[in-house]
């Protein structure tokens, strides 16, 4: 009976050393040793990504170097976030970089590391791991800027890199399998299992998501916002168990400039609803362009009326709104069109909401 039990774990053992003795897979840590000049190095690992994405078109981090070792009297600052943090697309006029500047002008006779370790594309679910990796790196402060891409990110409700929006549960699960050699060539397998044109062969920035709308009574976003707070709360541990000050912010979101990138009419409203909601947004974006606002928002009130959940409407209904200086009202539509946008690659009110509940129980 014991026998029957422990031969299969013992079997599996074997396969693992077996695969990690020939130098099958990678390793799926954030950091990778390097030794350079006599020195002991962290480094980007660049198949980091490989858990989350893709091969043909993961994400890797931005080259870094740090001491494996912090050197005494330094003050080690980690960044966290995705592109915004990053500073995407030239990390180099970043916040990161922008921050070192100024904290070696104030304080010339301090030293500070800035180690930025946001990625592109990413979300929490690839977020945490970095941050228990960083909690062993003697880290003094984290600044966490993340949210953007929650719904499109990996395992996100729009994402196109795999499974959408599965429990946080599974998902730990999933990714803790491919920390093994094993997982890993499983992992591959399922992959070359797949039709090989179901699957993106290279990097096509936002495009890649146009057929993957979310509307906003979609279920999946609800599963978001409970991995996005589970995650959040989970970084915030490591970061405090580290011994690291922490802050923590919301995401800024340009909303009057900023259109939202795909609009629905709600689905369950009848044709012939639906048709009315079209005619009454057409005849307000008419009456807009002659510059009748007042005329416009008529329109667009009517429109509501149906309560269709339209991003498009409420972003002209604002832009009407605030061309006649009513900003509080405007602020308010432009804020509905950003929450109701159905491809959703900003924060919404919800991801802001769980961030700052998160930081005042911080505090």
């Amino acid at each position: 009976m014991l026998a029957g039990i422990i031969l299969p774990f013992l079997a599996l053992a074997l396969v693992e050393m077996a695969l990690r003795f020939v130098g099958y897979g990678y390793s799926t840590g954030f950091f990778k040793p390097m030794r350079m000049g006599g020195q002991d190095l962290l480094i980007e690992n660049d198949s980091f990504g490989f858990r989350f994405f893709p091969p043909d078109i993961a994400r890797m981090p931005e080259s870094l170097r740090m001491p494996a070792t912090k050197a005494p009297g330094t003050y080690r600052i980690f960044i966290l976030g995705e592109s915004a943090a990053l500073g995407d697309p030239e990390p180099a006029f970043g916040v990161g970089r922008y921050l070192e500047i100024l904290l070696r002008e104030r304080f010339p006779m301090a030293k500070f590391e800035v180690v930025n370790v946001a990625m592109t594309a990413i979300n929490s679910h690839t977020i945490l791991p970095i941050a228990r990796d960083c909690a062993r790196q003697e880290g003094d402060l984290w600044i966490i800027y993340m949210g953007n891409n929650e719904m499109v990110g990996p395992f996100g409700a729009a994402t196109v890199f795999g499974a959408q929006a599965p429990p946080w549960q599974l998902v730990r699960l999933n990714l803790a399998i491919q920390e093994l050699r094993l997982g890993q060539l499983l992992a591959e397998a399922g992959r070359k299992l797949k039709e090989n044109n179901s699957d993106q062969k290279s990097w096509e920035g936002m495009k890649m998501f146009g057929g993957n709308r979310v509307g906003p009574d979609d279920a999946r976003k609800k599963a978001v916002y409970r991995n996005f707070e589970k995650n959040l709360r989970d970084i915030l541990q490591a970061g405090q168990d580290s011994g690291a000050h922490i802050l923590l912010s919301t995401v800024a979101v340009n909303l009057k400039d900023c259109p939202p990138f795909g609009s629905l009419i709600r689905s369950n409203l009848s044709l012939g609803d639906r048709e009315q909601v079209r005619q009454w947004l057409d005849a307000g974006n008419s009456l807009a362009e002659q510059g009748n606002c007042e005329g416009a928002v008529n329109r667009y009130e009517q429109a509501a009326r149906l309560n269709p959940q339209s991003a498009e409407l409420e972003f002209r209904w604002g832009s009407c709104l605030l061309q006649l200086g009513n900003l509080p009202a405007a602020r308010e539509h432009f804020q509905k069109a950003l929450d109701l946008d159905c491809l959703p690659f900003r924060a919404d009110t919800r991801i802001n909401t769980i961030i700052n509940e998160a930081g005042r129980q911080l505090a």
